[in-house]
């Protein structure tokens, strides 16, 4: 992920490339692939300022910072205010500026498609977490079945060697002791 001090550089410099474009009266596409490279650089930078959790360091990792809190805080709230400016000029551009031939439908049109794209975005995010949940517990309950009929399959083994390895049962009506029989059955099933 990028840090927020160049997605916020980058951003500038995409928003100059915008205002650029329009001055220079470029096509509708050029004007709007520009917006999508300023929304990009907006989008990193936002996902980075709504981390709620910092990264883990590991276990035996030498925890630092390369910030204060102040001067984190500081930043955050710089790179905010930048992002109302920009976003402010773009509808000032789409109502009453050189992007007023695209109108206000054009800018209700692009926040109302950026917001969709929002609510795509975090649907298959959600989705994901939840697949990944299920698979997770599929894979717990699977383990914890094998292991129950392997352990089940053992006990019986057990308790069926233990009772014809019983001193009560000497043998067969043949004569033949258990033990014998026992290998004359295996020999029979394997040969």
């Amino acid at each position: 992920m990028i840090d927020p001090i160049t997605a916020l550089s980058l951003a500038s410099a995409a928003f100059t490339g915008i205002k650029k474009a329009v001055q220079l009266g470029k096509d509708v596409e050029d004007i709007y692939g520009a917006l999508s490279k300023w929304a990009g650089h907006i989008s990193d930078l936002n996902e980075h300022m709504n981390q709620n959790e910092p990264k883990k360091p590991g276990l035996f990792e030498k925890i630092g910072f390369k910030k204060s809190a102040t001067q984190e805080a500081f930043d955050h709230l710089i790179a905010k205010k930048k992002i109302k400016d920009m976003e402010d000029q773009i509808r000032h551009m789409f109502t009453w500026g050189d992007l007023h031939h695209l109108g206000l439908d054009g800018y209700r049109e692009f926040i109302q498609r950026r917001r969709e794209i929002k609510k795509q975005r975090e649907k298959q995010i959600y989705e994901q977490m939840r697949r990944r949940k299920k698979f997770i517990e599929t894979v717990k309950f699977s383990i914890i079945g094998f292991v129950a009929v392997v352990f089940t399959l053992w006990f019986m083994n057990f308790a069926i060697t233990m009772i014809l390895d019983a001193p009560g049962i000497k043998g067969d009506k043949n004569g033949k002791n258990v033990s014998e029989t026992r290998q004359e059955i295996t020999t029979r099933f394997y040969t």
